[in-house]
């Protein structure tokens, strides 16, 4: 496993690679991620109030790189996204794992599914006229089978959440946002690991931020604070403050593979009922159109 400060410079570095490839001229119709394919949780996770696309159904892939240096088992999502109506969507997706060999555990000595997840939202568009975008949401999760408790937190999540973001008319480039959530938590049968400053009950949260979008770069910054002590009347809070990159991969460096690529870097301030915590992300993120793969569409023809 790689020290913390050489997990931290590598993931500097792919910050700064990334970047450069902002400034590289965008190929004819260049692929923009939308408010759903940014929110790769452990580098952003904020949730942005606009939608999927009418009937739009997409297939999503999100192997955790990360796992490969902190955990025995690589964790990859299999989901699927679809747009009931313009304004509202709905998701399905399930976490799988197994050994990568790098550590204690052989290569797939281990494999299986730990959890599944299951969220919508609905977009209000502007009720308030204001000028803000406004969506409302929900998130439930909970262990599947009986994963190693490395991959999985072994608690039912259940999360309404409401949330807001302005595109800046003399800048559009820049996009700011804020939401709420409150999160319901209870133990399962299933043993869990919490990550450090992890919250185990109850409780509410805010969050804010902004975002700058560079050619196929966004950069996102995020600070978000959840306490416990509102519902639970419990001391339990955190803290985290979260810089980073997400990067629409140009069709020319995943050598023809099919798919909207998209890697995503951060690192992570947070603080806590166990004190402080820096650490750094990289996760990959893998988009299909499904129709397209089934041949119910055609791809799109650029002059």
């Amino acid at each position: 496993m790689l020290p913390r400060h050489r997990r931290l410079l590598l993931v500097a570095l792919l910050l700064a690679v990334t970047a450069r490839a902002a400034e590289e001229p965008a190929a004819a119709g260049p692929a923009k991620a939308t408010d759903d394919d940014l929110r790769i949780r452990g580098v952003f996770n904020s949730v942005l109030p606009r939608t999927e696309k009418k009937n739009s159904l997409r297939l999503i892939v999100h192997p955790h790189l990360g796992d490969l240096f902190e955990r025995s088992h690589l964790r990859s999502e299999l989901g699927v996204r679809y747009g009931l109506t313009r304004r509202w969507e709905v998701t399905a997706e399930v976490d799988s794992y197994f050994s990568h060999g790098l550590k204690e555990k052989a290569f797939f000595a281990d494999s299986g599914f730990s959890e599944i997840h299951l969220g919508t939202k609905y977009q209000l568009g502007d009720p308030f006229r204001w000028g803000w975008e406004t969506a409302v949401g929900l998130d439930w999760s909970r262990p599947l089978g009986s994963p190693p408790p490395d991959v999985t937190d072994g608690l039912r999540h259940i999360a309404p959440y409401l949330t807001f973001s302005r595109q800046l008319v003399r800048h559009p480039a820049w996009r700011v946002f804020f939401g709420g959530v409150y999160e319901d938590l209870s133990a399962t049968g299933t043993p869990g690991i919490l990550a450090k400053n992890q919250l185990s009950a109850d409780n509410v949260g805010v969050s804010g931020g902004f975002l700058y979008t560079r050619g196929t770069v966004t950069y996102t910054f995020e600070a978000a604070y959840n306490t416990e002590h509102p519902t639970e009347d419990l001391d339990g809070e955190i803290a985290i403050v979260r810089p980073g990159i997400v990067w629409v991969v140009p069709a020319r460096y995943t050598f023809g593979a099919r798919g909207q690529w998209l890697l995503g870097f951060s690192l992570k301030l947070s603080h806590g009922h166990n004190g402080y915590d820096i650490g750094a992300g990289a996760k990959l993120r893998v988009n299909f159109d499904f129709k397209r793969l089934l041949g119910r569409k055609k791809p799109p023809a650029f002059k």
